[in-house]
């Protein structure tokens, strides 16, 4: 079987949500669909044999850095089993030099880096498309584009829904990814941001999504707690961690670990929480998860979260190959 990759990509870096439009999102789903069928029938893929991807990770990761691996390997291509630990990155070698040496090895780099900046340099350097794994708290744009995949396969839709962003809205970048793809791209109805007091999205990301929100009328609400009326308005929950060591300080006399543990309290996505839900209706997590989703409700069949990590298996399979076919 042969797959028509999305021709804007090819040879292209991806960086960011806004380098995408409505066009080779559809493509890319629709790619990605057809990728799944064919690997879920028991069939193969060689369509990037020969090809080397080099992943390049600053910073921990499970499904990100799995995904994208697992990805090149189904299309027939080959991974360089680099680790950041253990290599002259430790003896003080610049993101530069580092990028350059791997570049001269690779087809593809794929850059997780704690630093907003890192991506900019890296892509300033290589010769080959780096693909961005998320660049501090930046942006995570196949993060966005696998999350999209999921909302369309699951409803059946994108156009028309109702979302809620909730938890680290300021330092989560799959969050701010996220904002930027659906409103720039689709005729949203609502979407709630939810976050404790100090997480809230960052007014940067709201700047650069106002235009489209103002010309698409979606309406924008901003929240400190994930109420049942969110919850029975909404097609997506979409949590994201809340993480203790970024918590804000709490206000002059309060308890800081009360205020922390209040704060989860009213972002939980738990059983008795979605019995205000609608039927049809979707839980989204990028992953790792802490307190903010409860492990009650996996068995739900709105928790998508796990069917989310392999729908990414497929995204990520259809970026590379229209950036390398």
């Amino acid at each position: 079987m042969s797959f028509t990759p999305v021709a804007s990509l090819k040879g292209k870096s991806v960086c960011a949500a806004s380098q995408f439009d409505r066009t080779d999102i559809d493509a890319l789903i629709e790619l990605a669909r057809a990728m799944k069928a064919h690997i879920e029938s028991g069939q193969t893929i060689h369509a990037l044999d020969g090809r080397v991807m080099t992943p390049l990770f600053y910073e921990d990761s499970s499904r990100t850095l799995s995904s994208f691996c697992a990805a090149m390997l189904r299309l027939g291509g080959q991974v360089v089993n680099f680790k950041v630990e253990g290599s002259s990155v430790n003896k003080g070698e610049t993101l530069e030099d580092t990028v350059r040496t791997l570049d001269s090895y690779s087809d593809v780099l794929v850059l997780r880096h704690p630093k907003v900046e890192a991506l900019a340099q890296a892509t300033s350097v290589a010769q080959h498309p780096v693909m961005n794994a998320g660049n501090g708290s930046g942006e995570h744009p196949t993060q966005a584009l696998l999350d999209t995949l999921t909302i369309s396969a699951e409803l059946g839709r994108v156009d028309g829904i109702t979302i809620a962003l909730i938890g680290d809205l300021k330092m989560g970048r799959t969050v701010h990814s996220l904002l930027k793809l659906l409103t720039h791209n689709f005729s949203l109805a609502k979407v709630y941001l939810v976050a404790p007091a100090g997480l809230e999205m960052p007014q940067e990301v709201l700047d650069a999504v106002a235009a489209d929100l103002t010309q698409k009328h979606i309406a924008l609400e901003q929240v400190h707690a994930l109420s049942p009326a969110i919850v029975a308005d909404c097609d997506v929950l979409y949590a994201t961690r809340l993480q203790k060591e970024r918590f804000p300080a709490a206000a002059a006399g309060a308890d800081p670990v009360a205020a922390f543990q209040k704060a989860k309290e009213d972002i939980l996505i738990n059983k008795a929480r979605l019995e205000s839900a609608k039927e049809k209706m979707i839980v989204m997590h990028p992953l790792p998860r802490v307190d903010e989703l409860s492990t009650d409700i996996d068995s739900d069949p709105r928790a998508a979260y796990f069917r989310q990590m392999k729908y990414g298996l497929f995204m990520r399979m259809a970026i590379l190959y229209s950036v390398l076919a």
